[in-house]
């Protein structure tokens, strides 16, 4: 019995009881006793059990509010830059609405988990809007494929999930191109975690776009990195101790690109000059550094607005997604040009 599927008549089987009676214990109702409503909780719990919230939802209260996790990721949600940005985007919404924010991140998977439960269980929000975890993460297909009503801000693998997904894949392509255009033929690629989408997906953009310029892909220029500026750093140090030869970095976000600038500079290199430097994001640091930061910018101002929509859409429209033009959007990437490549 796979815990991802447990469903109410699962529990009433283990506990021994009808559907309806594991049903009304679980809601708390005052005509179960109370030896058989701790009978049919404790095989919840142990069992994992997370109710199909949509039916609920439907006869309930509403709680007039959004919940935005961020699960257990390299991302500080309250500290990297575009995060505010997203922010700025779903509370536009909501509150043009009439709804609130809560806000749910956790350091662990096991406290992930944990919160993940109080929401869906105790109804704290209407909807959540996920930012994707680690692929790794069991977390993040239980609440997806509970039932409760969810936007995913990432690819998923069922069309019927509501999606709005950033182009890392063309972004990365973007990058890439406009390296090899200004005759770059030697890119070291510092990459986010391999266990998350995104840095899988700006890989594969960078290789393509690699392909199609007939430049040969060669793993050694792939530097694994966490997104901070400290790894950043560390990738130019790894890669000078290891000899490789490059005549330029992609970052794949600003921050490690910022954390290889000064890498670079410590070691005598002049930008662009000697190495050219793109990143990813255009955070504002971007424009503040010397030389400023050529990047890819992503609207997440834009994506948390199509979120919120998407959501508050299916919550007043009796829990379906009826309507929405769009189920999966993708967002796309933009190529901001600046001194760090020769731009101007």
């Amino acid at each position: 019995m796979e815990r991802e599927h447990i469903t109410l008549k699962d529990i009433a089987k283990v506990a021994g009881v009808s559907t309806a009676t594991a049903s009304l214990a679980l809601a708390g109702d005052p005509r179960v006793n109370i030896k058989t409503k701790r009978n049919v909780e404790e095989v919840a719990r142990r069992l994992k059990y997370v109710p199909n919230e949509i039916g609920r939802s439907l006869r309930a209260k509403k709680a007039e509010t959004i919940a935005l996790i961020f699960p257990n990721t390299p991302h500080n949600a309250f500290t990297h830059p575009y995060f505010v940005q997203l922010l700025e985007g779903i509370t536009e919404i909501l509150v043009q609405n009439g709804f609130h924010l809560l806000l749910s991140t956790s350091p662990t998977e096991t406290d992930e988990a944990a919160s993940y439960d109080l929401i869906l269980k105790n109804r704290r929000a209407d909807g959540i809007i996920l930012w994707p975890a680690s692929i790794k993460d069991s977390n993040i297909l239980r609440i997806v494929e509970s039932g409760y009503p969810v936007v995913y801000l990432g690819r998923w693998h069922h069309d019927d999930v509501l999606t709005v997904e950033r182009d890392d894949f063309g972004g990365a392509y973007l990058a890439t191109e406009h390296l090899l255009k200004a005759g770059r033929k030697r890119i070291l690629h510092v990459t986010g975690p391999q266990s998350f989408q995104v840095s899988i997906d700006r890989l594969e953009g960078y290789k393509r776009a690699l392909q199609d310029y007939k430049v040969l892909f060669e793993p050694q220029l792939v530097v694994e990195a966490d997104y901070t500026m400290e790894s950043g750093y560390e990738a130019i140090t790894r890669a000078e101790q290891a000899a490789i030869s490059y005549d330029s970095v992609f970052a794949g976000n600003d921050r490690m690109a910022i954390g290889a600038m000064k890498a670079l500079q410590t070691l005598g290199r002049s930008i662009p000059g000697d190495v050219a430097v793109v990143g990813y994001d255009n955070i504002e640091m971007a424009t503040m550094t010397h030389p400023t930061l050529t990047t890819i910018e992503q609207p997440m101002d834009v994506i948390g607005r199509i979120a919120a929509e998407k959501l508050i859409h299916k919550l007043t429209n009796k829990g379906t997604a009826e309507g929405i033009e769009d189920k999966q959007s993708v967002v796309p990437a933009k190529l901001v040009i600046r001194e760090s490549c020769g731009g101007k």
